[in-house]
């Protein structure tokens, strides 16, 4: 745990950020002296786009990834959602796409526009983690969207108006690339030369910095070996001769508050709040029959003290019927208010590599590396040593049969580890085709537009469809269908 100290200074200086933020679109409104800074110091713009890159994005955490991922079931709205529908592109799509482009990809494309090399604040130790951050929310639309505006996403104040789409292919090439030159700078880097008082992922400890970049660079290379096997392989080497999140001190989180300040709240919490979802079956079925504890840190038991998930996808005859309010809620630590948000953590990572491991393309025993990350996911949650021992005694604390169901053991925990981070769960089960979501059929599932497959992307919203056309229209061309069923190119597996 960090220090109070610490801590409060973040909030101190997390409510200026606010206050800064909410002045920066009247900027050039204000009477100012010639000789006065006329830009916004990077310190309040890169704190400012790292909150948003992790509390603005929980939106995507319930409605699509939740429900995608089969951890949430919606009501009312969003189960439209959870439906396999599509015919609210002008409000769900529309918010996540731009909620992004407007939120921390414009501040932290300002920070690499200040900090670049003859930039107003130049300072390539800043520059190397703007791109950072910017590669995660950059990342986080392509895994969604597919084709996006990419190298000229996000910079309408250089008067790119209608951005040129890249394909998944060029942004994972380019951005693996980048994050390779990123680790190189801020692996030799100087603290005093980064944000000693404007970060709050890893306040300035550069160390962990450089774990958190190979440790994407991991991800990545992970989610295309199906696709590009080599330039995978290449990757994951390098990932492995440099350090990685390997210790949950190490996670990449966010720190909230239990508190009465929204600002300073898990923005789930509000959410939650708002939409009052409850949890999936498959989900609560899959801890409750392994007899895995952390069913009890991430469901709420019902008024009888029982922990019972809704199926996704009921039809409405079916879901009308449920017992809606027996079914279980999502406990405090998924959306209570001071509840952390993580975006990456020590389990994936050790998880991924039983994964490496099993395939051979990194030398180890994939059963140590498995091990090792699910007993990383119970310490995240506080669970105790007598817990973890008594999982790994039972059949699914070791690896068995053939590799493919091997594979699936090692999936089907990756899944629960990325807990709350249900975007990448859904991610991760697109990659995989683990845990296996089975195909609906009416009449007691809504097959939705898929016909009951689970859906492989996001459509564009509409607005971009007609403002940005002929770039849109290239998009399309390029990469299939603008239909959720049309899989992006690292989606290959059935």
């Amino acid at each position: 745990m960090r220090n109070i100290n610490m801590q409060g200074r973040w909030f101190l200086v997390a409510a200026l950020i606010l206050i800064f933020a909410s002045c920066d679109d009247r900027f050039e409104e204000i009477n100012t002296s010639p000789n006065d800074i006329t830009d916004i110091p990077s310190e309040y713009l890169f704190a400012n786009a790292v909150r948003q890159t992790f509390l603005s994005s929980t939106y995507i955490h319930f409605t699509f990834g939740g429900q995608y991922s089969h951890m949430y079931v919606g009501i009312n709205d969003s189960r439209y959602i959870d439906s396999y529908f599509d015919h609210f592109t002008g409000a769900e799509y529309r918010y996540v796409f731009e909620s992004f482009f407007h939120g921390p990809i414009r501040n932290i494309n300002k920070v690499i526009q200040l900090t670049e090399s003859g930039g107003m604040q130049e300072n390539e130790v800043q520059h190397a983690m703007a791109q950072v951050i910017a590669s995660v929310n950059f990342l986080r639309l392509a895994d969604g969207y597919g084709s996006v505006p990419y190298q000229n996403g996000g910079y309408g104040q250089k008067d790119i108006l209608y951005p040129e789409y890249d394909s998944v292919e060029s942004i994972y090439i380019a951005m693996l690339e980048q994050l390779k030159t990123n680790l190189e700078l801020l692996k030799n880097a100087q603290a005093q030369n980064a944000y000693p008082d404007a970060d709050p992922l890893f306040f300035n400890d550069l160390s962990k910095w450089v774990r958190f970049t190979n440790s994407l660079r991991l991800r990545m290379a992970m989610r295309i070996r199906f696709v590009a096997p080599q330039l995978a392989e290449t990757v994951i080497g390098e990932c492995l001769t440099e350090p990685l999140i390997e210790e949950n001190t190490q996670n990449a989180e966010i720190e909230t508050q239990d508190s009465d300040i929204g600002e300073f709240q898990n923005p789930l919490y509000g959410s939650y709040n708002y939409w009052k979802w409850k949890m999936s079956e498959l989900l609560v079925d899959q801890l409750k029959t392994t007899n895995d504890p952390r069913l009890e840190v991430f469901v709420a038991p019902n008024s009888n003290g029982e922990y019972i998930g809704i199926p996704n996808g009921l039809a409405d005859s079916y879901f009308s019927e449920w017992d809606w309010a027996g079914t279980s809620n999502p406990s405090d630590n998924l959306v209570g208010r001071g509840a952390p948000i993580y975006f990456m953590s020590a389990a994936e990572i050790w998880l991924l590599q039983a994964e490496a491991a099993l395939a051979g393309i990194i030398p180890g025993n994939a059963n140590d590396y498995y091990q090792a990350g699910i007993r990383k996911a119970m310490e995240q949650w506080n669970v105790s040593q007598a817990d973890t021992d008594e999982f790994l005694a039972s059949a699914l604390g070791t690896l068995a049969g053939t590799e493919e169901q091997q594979l699936e053991q090692i999936c089907t925990q990756q899944w629960i580890a990325y807990l709350p981070e249900t975007y990448e769960a859904w991610c991760n089960l697109r990659r995989t085709g683990y845990p296996k979501i089975d195909t609906r059929t009416a009449p007691v599932y809504e097959p939705g537009v898929s016909e009951g497959i689970l859906p492989s992307r996001f459509r564009y919203p509409a607005i971009e469809a007609n403002i940005n056309q002929s770039n849109y229209l290239k998009a399309v061309e390029q990469q299939g269908p603008d239909e959720i069923t049309t899989p992006l190119w690292w989606d290959v597996r059935d």
